[in-house]
């Protein structure tokens, strides 16, 4: 990967571009598209609580599926392109947003309701004054969480020939062209990082700017006419970029129907390989969890300014941002070339990803300490390190066992998607029978994947509760 070959730089301009436009656009309107969804994903403006149970389940379902996965189903129907990668960052963000947003919606004032339903107003007046104007902050933070996200899940989409950068890095892998993985490597970073450095500035300017009375105008101004002109460019835009035919548009429909004909009749002589290959998934999964666990309880440590000291920490806390921003997929490609197919890449690209991921969100439980607590295991005489073991990482550790939790029931997901490209699990059956469209088959995959993965939440959401106990 050294020396690295810049000399591809003006070609990774359009596979840039494209990956751009799937995470910004693809997070817009399925911002818009969740804000329509809403009122009947919640029971707050309807009484019958049937259709919001109806609909939660279904979105339930579906938000088990991998993206990448989703990603190759429609490469599979309609062909490979933009068009596959757009729709599968789109019907997952709709999935994150509508989740999100639902638990923002039903916390809304009842009696702020039913004071509007008292004064007669229609249920659009309610749901706009009463519902939006009090998630208008949380609709931005859902925006940019979203945007995150597929940034991330766009720059592998051309794993699958969805599109996007992933797709130049998957050819230049497969070509043994290490010097030139090395520079979209290193693009991909930069992007992620810039993304984020963005959402992170507009999430703190709408949390700490204080509101005038000529901010209040610009903003009304803003909403009035800026709103409908972005979502109204967003469509025309694209329906121009994803650039598929008519035809090919007509085929893939017809495939579509043929794909829900299979789903509905799973192939249970399948069952047994599907279990396996299931098993291994979790076992990826759980020990490259339980792996990071024990090693973020160290770089959390060292990582923290106010246990580990300002200086020494912040070289840490580069290493961490480092790790957790790359993909973990392209990890797994890397390891993959080293090792070869199995679970081992699968297992190495997770713990190095999940090393990342635990140690930032626990570094910023550690640094949340009251100074009181640190002053009191000083008057100890006790070390730093000593007083974080014994004291604090004891105090904290329902919260620990929170984050754990959490990244074991991501990593499901991931070691899936890690499969897809020959890293062990059952995502290489997917892969496999997507590929030659054994519908019924997939179909007995999805259902034991996503049973195996709502029956982990639970058990997960149990223990915590129990921990936190």
């Amino acid at each position: 990967m050294y020396p690295v070959d810049f000399s591809i730089l003006p070609e990774l301009k359009q596979p840039i571009i494209e990956t751009i436009n799937i995470a910004l656009f693809s997070s817009i309107l399925a911002l818009c598209t969740t804000l329509i969804l809403l009122p009947i994903l919640t029971n707050v403006l309807f009484k019958l609580k049937i259709i919001p149970k109806i609909f939660s389940a279904v979105f339930s379902i579906f938000r088990t599926m991998p993206f990448l996965i989703i990603a190759a189903i429609l490469v599979s129907l309609f062909s490979t392109g933009v068009f596959s990668g757009f729709v599968s960052i789109y019907l997952i963000n709709i999935l994150t947003s509508a989740k999100l947003l639902k638990e923002y919606a039903e916390e809304v004032e009842i009696k702020q309701l039913e004071a509007m339903e008292s004064l007669g107003a229609s249920k659009f007046i309610i749901y706009k004054n009463a519902i939006l104007s009090n998630l208008k902050p949380q609709v931005i933070s859902v925006y940019f969480l979203t945007l995150e996200s597929s940034i991330r899940g766009a720059s592998v989409l051309g794993l699958v020939g969805a599109g996007g950068i992933g797709q130049r890095l998957w050819q230049e892998l497969n070509h043994l062209r290490y010097d030139r993985v090395s520079i979209i490597i290193i693009t991909l970073v930069i992007l992620i990082f810039v993304i984020d450095l963005v959402s992170y500035y507009f999430r703190n300017l709408q949390n700490t700017s204080q509101l005038t009375f000529e901010k209040f105008l610009l903003r009304r101004n803003v909403v009035k006419f800026g709103i409908p002109l972005i979502i109204v460019g967003s469509i025309l835009y694209v329906t121009n970029f994803i650039n598929i035919s008519h035809e090919r548009f007509i085929i893939g429909l017809k495939q579509l129907n043929v794909l829900a004909r299979g789903i509905i009749n799973p192939d249970l002589a399948y069952v047994p390989k599907m279990l396996s290959e299931l098993f291994v998934s979790i076992e990826i999964a759980l020990s490259a969890t339980i792996f990071a666990a024990v090693t973020a309880i160290f770089t959390s440590y060292l990582s923290s300014v106010n246990l580990f000291g300002k200086n020494k920490a912040l070289g840490v806390k580069v290493v961490i941002n480092i790790l957790r921003t790359f993909p973990p997929i392209i990890v797994a490609l890397i390891f993959f070339r080293g090792f070869g197919p199995g679970a081992i890449s699968s297992f190495f690209a997770l713990y190095i990803y999940t090393v990342g991921v635990m140690t930032k969100m626990y570094n910023e439980v550690l640094e949340g300490i009251n100074n009181n607590v640190l002053l009191m295991t000083k008057s100890l005489g006790l070390g730093s390190f000593i007083s974080y073991v014994k004291i604090i990482f004891n105090g904290y550790f329902p919260e620990f066992v929170t984050i754990v939790l959490y990244r074991f029931e991501s990593n499901i997901k991931n070691s899936t998607i890690l499969g897809m490209v020959g890293a062990g699990g059952i995502g290489h059956l997917l892969v496999n029978n997507i590929e030659y469209r054994n519908w019924n088959r997939i179909s007995t995959l999805l259902i034991g994947l996503s049973l195996s993965i709502i029956i982990i939440e639970n058990i997960s959401y149990f223990i915590r509760m129990r921990v936190k106990k």
